[in-house]
Protein backbone atom coordinates (compact mmCIF):
# COMPACT_ATOMS: atom_id res chain seq x y z
CA UNK A 1 0.00 0.00 0.00
CA UNK A 2 1.55 3.24 -1.17
CA UNK A 3 0.16 6.73 0.92
CA UNK A 4 1.03 9.85 -0.70
CA UNK A 5 0.47 13.02 1.26
CA UNK A 6 0.33 17.10 0.12
CA UNK A 7 1.50 19.36 1.67
CA UNK A 8 -0.70 22.99 1.24
CA UNK A 9 -0.46 26.65 2.96
CA UNK A 10 -3.52 28.02 4.14
CA UNK A 11 -3.21 30.18 1.16
CA UNK A 12 -2.99 27.84 -1.23
CA UNK A 13 -5.71 26.47 -0.19
CA UNK A 14 -7.72 29.52 -0.11
CA UNK A 15 -6.79 29.93 -3.94
CA UNK A 16 -8.09 26.34 -4.74
CA UNK A 17 -11.55 27.03 -2.78
CA UNK A 18 -11.82 30.24 -4.90
CA UNK A 19 -10.88 28.58 -8.33
CA UNK A 20 -13.62 25.61 -8.04
CA UNK A 21 -16.44 28.26 -6.43
CA UNK A 22 -15.48 30.17 -10.32
CA UNK A 23 -15.29 26.69 -11.78
CA UNK A 24 -18.93 25.63 -10.55
CA UNK A 25 -20.60 29.46 -10.79
CA UNK A 26 -19.16 29.56 -14.47
CA UNK A 27 -21.12 25.73 -15.20
CA UNK A 28 -23.90 27.26 -13.11
CA UNK A 29 -24.05 29.96 -15.75
CA UNK A 30 -23.74 27.97 -18.77
CA UNK A 31 -26.48 25.45 -18.01
CA UNK A 32 -28.86 28.22 -16.85
CA UNK A 33 -28.30 30.15 -19.99
CA UNK A 34 -28.82 26.90 -22.39
CA UNK A 35 -32.51 26.31 -20.35
CA UNK A 36 -33.27 29.95 -20.80
CA UNK A 37 -32.92 29.97 -24.32
CA UNK A 38 -34.42 26.52 -24.71
CA UNK A 39 -37.65 28.41 -22.79
CA UNK A 40 -37.36 31.65 -24.98
CA UNK A 41 -37.31 29.44 -27.89
CA UNK A 42 -40.63 26.97 -27.30
CA UNK A 43 -42.92 29.43 -25.77
CA UNK A 44 -45.08 31.76 -27.49
CA UNK A 45 -44.02 35.47 -28.27
CA UNK A 46 -44.93 37.47 -25.49
CA UNK A 47 -45.07 41.03 -24.25
CA UNK A 48 -43.31 41.90 -21.45
CA UNK A 49 -45.82 43.83 -18.31
CA UNK A 50 -43.09 46.43 -17.66
CA UNK A 51 -43.67 47.93 -21.29
CA UNK A 52 -46.91 48.97 -21.02
CA UNK A 53 -48.72 50.44 -17.85
CA UNK A 54 -50.68 48.49 -15.54
CA UNK A 55 -52.21 51.03 -13.01
CA UNK A 56 -55.92 50.37 -12.66
CA UNK A 57 -56.97 51.81 -9.53
CA UNK A 58 -59.67 53.96 -11.30
CA UNK A 59 -62.13 53.90 -14.37
CA UNK A 60 -59.82 56.04 -16.73
CA UNK A 61 -56.67 54.01 -15.37
CA UNK A 62 -58.38 51.01 -16.65
CA UNK A 63 -59.87 52.06 -19.88
CA UNK A 64 -56.43 54.03 -20.79
CA UNK A 65 -54.70 50.08 -19.57
CA UNK A 66 -57.17 49.01 -22.54
CA UNK A 67 -56.73 51.58 -25.01
CA UNK A 68 -52.74 51.26 -24.92
CA UNK A 69 -53.39 47.77 -27.04
CA UNK A 70 -56.46 49.47 -29.66
CA UNK A 71 -59.45 48.47 -27.47
CA UNK A 72 -62.58 50.44 -27.46
CA UNK A 73 -64.75 49.89 -24.28
CA UNK A 74 -67.57 51.22 -23.19
CA UNK A 75 -66.45 53.57 -20.14
CA UNK A 76 -69.05 51.95 -17.48
CA UNK A 77 -68.02 48.02 -16.65
CA UNK A 78 -70.43 45.73 -17.54
CA UNK A 79 -69.74 43.90 -14.38
CA UNK A 80 -67.61 44.02 -11.45
CA UNK A 81 -67.13 41.23 -8.79
CA UNK A 82 -64.31 39.81 -6.88
CA UNK A 83 -62.97 36.01 -7.30
CA UNK A 84 -59.98 33.94 -6.25
CA UNK A 85 -57.82 33.10 -8.63
CA UNK A 86 -57.36 29.23 -7.82
CA UNK A 87 -54.65 27.98 -5.53
CA UNK A 88 -54.41 24.92 -7.88
CA UNK A 89 -54.46 25.28 -11.58
CA UNK A 90 -56.77 22.70 -13.18
CA UNK A 91 -56.19 22.61 -17.12
CA UNK A 92 -58.13 25.03 -18.43
CA UNK A 93 -56.70 27.90 -16.04
CA UNK A 94 -53.43 26.71 -17.00
CA UNK A 95 -54.44 27.26 -20.74
CA UNK A 96 -55.79 30.52 -19.14
CA UNK A 97 -52.59 31.32 -17.66
CA UNK A 98 -50.53 30.66 -20.95
CA UNK A 99 -52.76 33.38 -22.57
CA UNK A 100 -51.80 35.74 -19.60
CA UNK A 101 -48.00 34.92 -20.12
CA UNK A 102 -48.23 36.01 -24.04
CA UNK A 103 -48.65 39.62 -22.30
CA UNK A 104 -45.67 38.95 -19.63
CA UNK A 105 -48.47 38.42 -16.50
CA UNK A 106 -48.41 35.33 -14.91
CA UNK A 107 -51.21 34.29 -12.42
CA UNK A 108 -49.37 31.45 -11.02
CA UNK A 109 -47.58 34.40 -8.37
CA UNK A 110 -51.16 34.91 -7.14
CA UNK A 111 -52.40 31.55 -6.61
CA UNK A 112 -55.23 31.93 -3.73
CA UNK A 113 -55.34 35.46 -4.09
CA UNK A 114 -58.51 37.53 -4.08
CA UNK A 115 -58.55 39.88 -6.87
CA UNK A 116 -61.14 42.18 -9.11
CA UNK A 117 -62.33 41.20 -12.13
CA UNK A 118 -63.65 43.98 -13.97
CA UNK A 119 -65.84 43.00 -17.99
CA UNK A 120 -66.42 45.92 -20.53
CA UNK A 121 -67.80 46.18 -23.70
CA UNK A 122 -65.59 45.76 -26.51
CA UNK A 123 -66.85 48.82 -29.22
CA UNK A 124 -63.87 48.62 -32.11
CA UNK A 125 -63.90 44.49 -32.12
CA UNK A 126 -62.98 43.60 -36.15
CA UNK A 127 -65.32 41.89 -38.30
CA UNK A 128 -68.70 41.10 -37.47
CA UNK A 129 -68.44 39.70 -33.87
CA UNK A 130 -71.05 41.05 -31.09
CA UNK A 131 -70.79 40.73 -27.36
CA UNK A 132 -67.12 40.98 -27.33
CA UNK A 133 -65.97 41.92 -23.96
CA UNK A 134 -62.64 42.60 -22.69
CA UNK A 135 -61.86 41.15 -19.24
CA UNK A 136 -59.19 42.84 -16.27
CA UNK A 137 -57.98 40.95 -13.29
CA UNK A 138 -57.04 43.58 -10.69
CA UNK A 139 -54.84 43.16 -8.03
CA UNK A 140 -54.07 45.94 -5.68
CA UNK A 141 -54.48 48.37 -8.00
CA UNK A 142 -52.43 46.65 -10.65
CA UNK A 143 -53.67 44.79 -13.81
CA UNK A 144 -52.56 41.12 -13.26
CA UNK A 145 -54.15 39.79 -15.90
CA UNK A 146 -56.75 40.16 -18.83
CA UNK A 147 -57.91 38.79 -22.28
CA UNK A 148 -60.97 39.66 -24.45
CA UNK A 149 -63.63 37.37 -24.87
CA UNK A 150 -66.75 36.12 -26.69
CA UNK A 151 -69.53 33.89 -26.33
CA UNK A 152 -72.45 32.07 -27.88
CA UNK A 153 -72.04 30.76 -31.49
CA UNK A 154 -68.96 33.37 -32.17
CA UNK A 155 -67.08 31.66 -29.02
CA UNK A 156 -63.16 32.49 -28.07
CA UNK A 157 -60.76 34.12 -25.79
CA UNK A 158 -57.67 35.28 -26.87
CA UNK A 159 -55.09 38.10 -25.43
CA UNK A 160 -55.12 41.39 -25.14
CA UNK A 161 -52.66 42.03 -27.47
CA UNK A 162 -54.29 43.79 -31.07
CA UNK A 163 -52.58 44.70 -34.04
CA UNK A 164 -53.26 47.88 -34.94
CA UNK A 165 -51.65 47.63 -38.75
CA UNK A 166 -54.03 44.55 -39.44
CA UNK A 167 -56.53 45.61 -37.73
CA UNK A 168 -56.96 42.19 -36.86
CA UNK A 169 -56.46 40.75 -32.97
CA UNK A 170 -53.09 38.90 -32.36
CA UNK A 171 -53.71 35.77 -31.08
CA UNK A 172 -52.20 32.18 -29.69
CA UNK A 173 -53.96 30.29 -32.78
CA UNK A 174 -56.70 28.17 -30.59
CA UNK A 175 -59.73 30.84 -31.27
CA UNK A 176 -62.12 28.78 -31.37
Amino acid sequence: MFIKTFKTSRTELIVILIGLICFIATLWYIISSATNRTNRTSAAPSVQAEHFLTSARTSDDRIEFLSQFGWEVDPDPLTVRDVVIPAVFDEVYSDYNDIQKQMGFDLEKHRGCRVKKYEYHVTNYPGNVRNVKATLLIRKGTVVGGDISAGGQQRFVHSLLYSQGTGKPVSNGDNA
